[in-house]
This record gives structure tokens, sequence and C-alpha cells, in this order.
């Protein structure tokens, strides 16, 4: 049979050679294609690009928006009397709440109006889901930037067995261009990894294809592509499914504050981030979390920039007896410890947030935020020389 004949000649080892040869030509074209076109993106992007509240919510997103968020920032500051850099994870992001109703943005207006005639600027560039160490990427990436003020959110979720053990959410942090060589040093001598992901960070690290195909994603496709394919999915099951009742009733942002009103939906919202909350002892020699932590403290206190710290709290109407047990209490007094002593102004908000201000286990209302926000320019105003109350 032709066809048979032609796939058969088609598979010998000189065709398969042939394949190999191309496949490999085209991957060196990109290779080096990918700097020059990644310029070019961003360089293009860069001239319309407005960071406008925050990053956005796509991880493959912050990942290509992360530079042009940096580069808009170099570029307009100057617009601006005061400029402060906020960071942190999902509770400085305002996870449960809108852009402008985030502790970044309630922030800047409480400054605008102690500091009337200056103009104010609260950058805000939380990353949700960080870690500590994004959290240190993340300052040693923009310190350059001469802000007036860092200001840098911690979380006790910080400092449980998930972080401990991948105390880095996001690679490209650390791993893209950018990052100081003493901040990569840092990272190396706290975070030691295994052979395998030595091997995986040095493809990324060396091969540009593999090193930035999360950006391609978030070029091409606006995100993963296997998010789109997830998305089929589940909206066909949706299509599928018989509405469970009361479904109807459950809209966007339904409920919010309000979505653990009773025992049954606290006791599964509790169950679902147990994980976070492990008690076991945080042991400041060999915890990750907590030198990641310390490294934080020592940059913001040697850096040119005034900056102020502060821990977030939890909602002990979900949480429970994960967050009254002995071994979590001193873990609070561990991390609260190093805070205080750091040399860093810092506020403590553990313990002081009423439940009703939470959306969920440790996410804020807007209401929780504005409370937030007021205390934070309490302690702001004074670093950045007066201000009107």
């Amino acid at each position: 049979m032709p066809v048979l004949e032609s796939l058969r000649k088609s598979l010998r080892p000189r065709s398969l050679k042939r394949v190999f040869a191309v496949t490999l030509v085209l991957l060196l074209q990109a290779e080096f294609a990918i700097p020059f076109f990644l310029a070019e993106y961003y360089r293009g992007q860069g001239e319309h690009y407005v960071f406008a509240g925050r990053l956005p919510r796509s991880f493959e997103q912050i990942h290509r928006d992360f530079p042009l968020a940096l580069d808009y920032i170099r570029r307009n500051r100057s617009r601006y009397d005061i400029n402060v850099f906020f960071l942190g994870d999902s509770v400085a992001y305002g996870a449960e709440t809108g852009e402008g109703e985030s502790i970044p943005a309630r922030l800047e207006r409480e400054l605008q109006g102690r500091f009337p005639g200056k103009k104010v600027r609260v950058w805000n560039l939380a990353v949700p889901g960080s870690e500590p160490g994004d959290l240190y990427c993340v300052l040693r990436r923009v310190e350059g930037l001469n802000p007036d003020l860092i200001v840098a959110d911690f979380n006790m979720i910080f400092y449980g067995k998930a972080s401990v053990e991948d105390p880095i959410a996001f690679d490209w942090l650390y791993l893209d261009e950018g990052l100081p060589g003493d901040a990569a040093r840092a990272v190396d001598r706290i975070y030691r990894r295994s052979g395998k992901e030595r091997v995986a960070e040095f493809f990324a690290r060396h091969w540009k294809l593999y090193g930035k195909r999360e950006v391609l994603n978030a070029v091409l496709f606006g995100g993963h592509p296997r998010k789109k394919l997830d998305e089929l999915v589940r909206g066909y099951l949706i299509g599928i499914s018989p509405a469970a009742p009361g479904s109807e009733k459950t809209g966007a942002g339904a409920g919010a504050g309000k979505q653990y009103g009773d025992a049954e939906a606290r006791r599964q919202q509790r169950e679902s981030v147990a994980f976070m909350y492990n008690p076991a002892p945080v042991d400041p020699a060999t915890n990750r979390a907590y030198l990641f932590t310390k490294e934080i403290l020592s940059c913001l206190k040697g850096g040119r920039a005034r900056s102020l710290v502060f821990m977030t709290d939890q909602n002990p109407e979900i949480l429970g007896g994960l967050i009254t047990n002995r071994g979590f209490r001193h873990n609070v007094r561990v991390v609260d410890g190093l805070l205080r002593k750091s040399g860093v102004p810092y506020i403590s908000f553990y313990g002081k947030i009423p439940s009703r201000m939470f959306a969920d286990h440790v996410h804020l209302t807007p209401g929780g935020n504005s409370f937030v926000a007021r205390r934070l320019a309490d302690g702001i105003v004074p670093l950045l020389g007066g201000g009107e109350r």
C-alpha cells in the first residue's frame, strides 16, 4: 500500500535525524529570538501600560505585568510627592474586595487627607499567594526605585508547614533577570533545593525558551492555556449538572463577610485551611520562612527608604482551636518577638480585629481594610515627617 510505504520511509533513521536536526535548529532560533521579541513586547506594551490599583489576579499575568509595573513606577513616580510601596500577600493585595477597597487603596486616601497639598501614591505590589521568600525577592527588585516608604505585611500562615517546605511560591521572582547578585546568593543560602530542583532551575536560568514559558503563555493566551481547557470543562459540567437548591441566590460576592454565618460553614472552611496552621514549633535556626523574614527586616533596616511592617490577624470565629492551641500561640510570640526587636517600625494587628471584619479565615472586608489602613496611617505619618489629622 503506497500510504504505508510512504510512512515507513518517513520513519527511517535517516528521516528521523532530519526531523531532529530541524527541530534543534528551530529551538536554537527561538532561543536567540525570544529575548529580542520579549524586549520588543515589553517596549511596545510599556508605551500604553497603566498600573492601576494592583497587579492582575492571574499568576501568569502577574509574571508578565510585573516588569511593566516596575517600569511604569520608574517613569511616573516623579508625579507624586510621596511614593509608598506596599508589599505582601493576598491580605495586602485585597483578596475578597474590590481594587479600590484594598488596604493600600484605603491607605492612600488616608494619607492624602493627612498630607493636604501633596500628591500621594500607594503602589500595591502585593502578590497573592506569596511566601516570605517571594516577599524578599519583590523587596530586592523594587528597592532601587527609591520609594519614600516601604510597607510590608507578615502573616502567621507564612510560618506553617507549607511555607517552611517551599518558602518561594513563584520561582520566576528569583530566576528572572533583575534580582541583585547578593539577593540570589541569599536565596540559595536559605532555600537549599534538591538536585532535581537544581536541574530545573538551571534550565529556567539558561534556556530562555524554557525559562520564559509562563511569560509566553501570558502573552499568547492571556494566562496558562491549560486554564482555558479547565474553564471549558467546568462550564460543560455546570451546564449538565442540576442546580443545587438555593444556588440561584449565590452571585459574585454574595454574602461577602457572611459566608461562614452558620456552624457547618465555619467547620468546612476550618477544615479546608487547617493545613496552613501547623502548630509545630518555629525553629529560628532552621525555619526557612523565619530566616527569610530576618533577611527582609535586615534589608529594610539597612535600606535608604523608611519602612514599616505589620502583622495581620486571623479570624478566631472560623479557625477556633487551630490558632488558640499552645503551639500556635508560642509561634505567634516567636514571630512577634522577631518583628518587635528588628528595629523596623512595627504594628501588630494580631488579636485586634473583630471577626465581623473578616471575609473568611484571614482576608478582610472593606471595613476591615479601612480599620487597618487608619492604624497604619497613624504610624506612617510621623515617619514621613508630620502631616495633619
